[in-house]
């Protein structure tokens, strides 16, 4: 898979959420199956979920179970969430639920991490924010 970092800032703070991504990567993010996790560090036992605001909130409740979700419920949480500051979404299609299409990680509040195969989703980032990054798997 290829990764792309998104460093974009506005005003000192990341440009973009997860709600931007979501819209970015629609009409496919909405059919996706979603599965909302903690970021895992290298270290054993050392994982990250954090967001804020109501949407926030439920989201941390499934990232602590690993839980599925769909496109559609997913879209619906992050906008009600003022910020992801560490998580982890994998998005499958419906036809590959075995398969992660894209991979979206959000780092401490200071870049996304995206990790996929489809060259749509690329360049749709490429296109749309001015400070992508090659990031290492």
């Amino acid at each position: 898979m290829a990764t792309l970092r998104i460093y974009d800032l506005r005003e000192r703070v990341l440009a973009l959420d997860l709600r931007d991504l979501l819209h970015l990567f629609a009409p496919r993010s909405l059919d996706a199956t979603w599965t909302v996790t903690t970021v895992k560090s290298s270290e054993p036992g050392r994982e990250w979920f954090e967001a804020t605001g109501e949407g926030g909130e439920q989201l941390e409740i499934l990232a602590q179970r690993n839980a599925a979700i769909s496109g559609a419920d997913l879209t619906a949480l992050a906008e009600n969430t003022r910020q992801v500051i560490w998580g982890e979404f994998v998005g499958s299609a419906p036809t590959q639920s075995n398969k992660a299409w894209v991979i979206i990680r959000a780092i401490d509040s200071t870049f996304y991490e995206i990790d996929t195969d489809d060259e749509t989703v690329l360049s749709k980032i490429r296109w749309t924010y001015k400070d992508v990054r090659s990031g290492v798997v």
